[in-house]
C-alpha cells in the first residue's frame, strides 16, 4: 500500500458539495478515497474519486476498516446525510447502536461529535471542510447588484438576530421573517421545506435568513445555499437572502447570482458587525 502522504478519504453524503471536495482536493494532487452514504453518491463520484465504495452511515466500523485498507489518516465529511435515518428500520451495527442506548439526545452536533470522537479513536483525524472548500464561502457584504431596501434591512437585522439565538438552541440554521415577525423556523424538514411553508404563509416579501451556530464545527455541516434554494425562495415570492458572512457556503455561485438579478431576489452576506 502507497505510503498515507497525500492520502486522503471523504465520507460523502449527497449534494454538489461531495463533487467540489473531490474535485478540489484532485487539483491539488490528492489521491482521494470515497465512502459514499448511498447508491446514488457512488455513481456520481465512480468517475471523479480514485476509489469509492457505498457504505451506509449506520455501519461506521466497515466505513473505519476502508479508510484503514486505503491507509487514510485524515478525512472530510461533507454531503447532506437525512437525519430521519435514525428513525428507520436500517441494519445498525453495535457502535451506532450503542451511541443511540447512550446519547441524550440525536441533535446534529451531538450525532457528529459522536462520528468525530470515533473517528480520532480509531487515529484518524477529520479535517474541516473548508480545507478543500474555502472557494465556496459567502463574502461580506452584497452579493447582487441590488442593496437592501430600508424595510428589507430591518427584516434582516431582526431575522439574523433570532436566526441565531435559534442556532445556538441547535434548533434549525434558517427562518423566514416578514414585517418583522417570525413566520419559520427550520426543523428536520430541512432548509428548503422551512422557506416554502414561511413564504405560503407570509406571501410575497419575506427575508430569508441562513447562519451558522455560534460554536459551529467547521469539521462537519457547514451551512450551505445553492441555486435550488433560490429557486424555492423565487417560487415563494421571497424578496432577499441574508447569509452568515465567511461561515456559510454558496454552492455555484455565478449562477445563483445571474439568477437572483434576474428575479428581483438581493443576495448578501452578514456578519455581527452590520448590525445597527
Amino acid at each position: 500500500m502507497p505510503n498515507s502522504l497525500g492520502r486522503i478519504g471523504l465520507v460523502a453524503g449527497s449534494g454538489s458539495l461531495s463533487s467540489e471536495f473531490v474535485s478540489s482536493a484532485k487539483k491539488r494532487g490528492k489521491h482521494v478515497s470515497v465512502v459514499a452514504l448511498s447508491a446514488e453518491v457512488k455513481e456520481t463520484l465512480s468517475n471523479e474519486a480514485d476509489s469509492v465504495v457505498h457504505i451506509p452511515p449506520t455501519q461506521p466500523n466497515k466505513i473505519i476498516r476502508f479508510f484503514s485498507d486505503e491507509n487514510v489518516g485524515e478525512i472530510g465529511l461533507v454531503g447532506k446525510v437525512e437525519k430521519s435515518i435514525l428513525f428507520q428500520s436500517w441494519r445498525f451495527d453495535l457502535t451506532v447502536l450503542r451511541f443511540m442506548k447512550n446519547a441524550k439526545n440525536t441533535a446534529d452536533a451531538t450525532v457528529m461529535d459522536a462520528v468525530i470522537e470515533f473517528v480520532e479513536e480509531n487515529g484518524m483525524k477529520v479535517m474541516p471542510q473548508t480545507e478543500y472548500l474555502d472557494h465556496l464561502i459567502t463574502p461580506r457584504g452584497s452579493i447582487t447588484k441590488k442593496n437592501l431596501r430600508q424595510n428589507q434591512r430591518k427584516d434582516a437585522e431582526y431575522a439574523f438576530q433570532m436566526a441565531r439565538s435559534i442556532a445556538t438552541l441547535d434548533i434549525g440554521q434558517t427562518l423566514v421573517v416578514h414585517k418583522g415577525t417570525v413566520v419559520a423556523v427550520e426543523g428536520i424538514e430541512g432548509t428548503n421545506e422551512a422557506i416554502r411553508r414561511g413564504c405560503a404563509l407570509a406571501g410575497k416579501g419575506a427575508v430569508v435568513c441562513k447562519v451558522a451556530r455560534p460554536d459551529q464545527d467547521m469539521r462537519y455541516d457547514v451551512p450551505t445555499v445553492g441555486p435550488e434554494t433560490l429557486q424555492v425562495m423565487r417560487e415563494g415570492g421571497a424578496s432577499a437572502l441574508i447569509l452568515e458572512a465567511e461561515r456559510t457556503f454558496l454552492i455555484d455561485r455565478e449562477r445563483l447570482i445571474r439568477e437572483a438579478e434576474a428575479t428581483g431576489i438581493i443576495v448578501v452576506g452578514w456578519s455581527e458587525n452590520e448590525l445597527g
